[in-house]
């Protein structure tokens, strides 16, 4: 089956929200730059600033965070396809925060040079990312001259990821991505049946709820699914999602064995115990039976 066109692009609106939150932010930068001394939430702020280019457009980066106190940034940007000038980019929006930080400071004493930590994140599984990471690569070369590193970025790129790697994660934008991964729309209800029934945080699963809104209308086209996880009772104000999951779980799961889904099912398990999960764990979350699993991880 070929793969949907429009799967992962209309997902760039929600994980760009996903990237406003400070405690999604921490954790992500956390993970993947395995700092020493591990930030928080509340040692970031968001820097909001746009950038007027030299033809005199205003370009807004996907999101800056700056640690409080300090001359320390991170740039994050969200891409769902290659962007080739991407090192430019970055040197752009470096250099322009170096600007914003020195208005009018002609001491040399005085100019801050701030530290300012590019990430990208590539979330097309379609093609790998081929453009360079330095500007350096695109330069000119001067023999006994070694060129200066500027423009220079750290690409998460999900092609590199496993989905039971991903699914494995504790944290839940990692565990987001891995929708992205998805190559078809089995193995994408599979996915999001699976972060739907293990996700335990209630913020994330009314984050979930939305994209399941997109997911089963748009692309799956199950209209009864999405209505049975989606409808509210009139008059109530609050709905206990993770009790519903709960409940619902065993008769999402039997549906989608109707479906002919069973073997997404058991990709998705045999991802996991990949990943190092307990085949315990990979029974409980994915209600496969032990002897199915056990046989899962023989055929390894």
């Amino acid at each position: 089956m070929n793969r949907i066109k429009t799967i992962y692009q209309p997902y760039d609106k929600f994980f760009r929200r996903l990237l406003s939150n400070k405690i999604q932010i921490a954790g992500l930068l956390n993970k993947y730059f395995n700092f020493q001394q591990k930030i928080s939430e509340n040692d970031l702020e968001r820097y909001h600033c746009k950038f007027v280019n030299s033809q005199f457009e205003i370009r807004e980066s996907d999101v800056i965070y700056k640690i409080k106190n300090s001359n320390i940034f991170f740039l994050i940007e969200n891409q769902s396809k290659v962007d080739y000038r991407m090192s430019q980019r970055i040197a752009e929006y470096q250099i322009e925060i170096m600007k914003l930080e020195n208005p009018k400071r002609e001491n040399r004493k005085s100019i801050i040079i701030p530290l300012i930590i590019p990430l990208v994140i590539y979330t097309n599984n379609k093609n790998k990312w081929r453009a360079v990471k330095k500007l350096s690569e695109l330069q000119p070369k001067m023999q006994g001259y070694k060129n200066l590193e500027i423009g220079t970025y750290n690409i998460l790129d999900i092609n590199v990821l496993k989905i039971g790697e991903l699914l494995n994660e504790n944290l839940f934008t990692y565990r987001l991505l891995a929708l992205e991964k998805a190559k078809d729309e089995v193995e994408l209800n599979n996915v999001f049946q699976y972060i739907l029934h293990t996700e335990q945080d209630k913020s994330n699963i009314e984050f979930l709820k939305e994209i399941a809104n997109y997911i089963y209308v748009s692309v799956l086209k199950n209209e009864k699914i999405n209505k049975e996880f989606m409808e509210k009772e009139e008059g109530e104000k609050e709905m206990n999602f993770i009790n519903m999951i709960a409940e619902k779980r065993d008769s999402f799961i039997e549906e989608g064995r109707k479906e002919g889904m069973k073997e997404g099912i058991r990709k998705i398990a045999k991802e996991l115990l990949k990943s190092g999960m307990k085949p315990k764990d990979v029974e409980r979350y994915t209600k496969l039976s032990r002897k199915e699993i056990e046989k899962i991880k023989f055929n390894q």
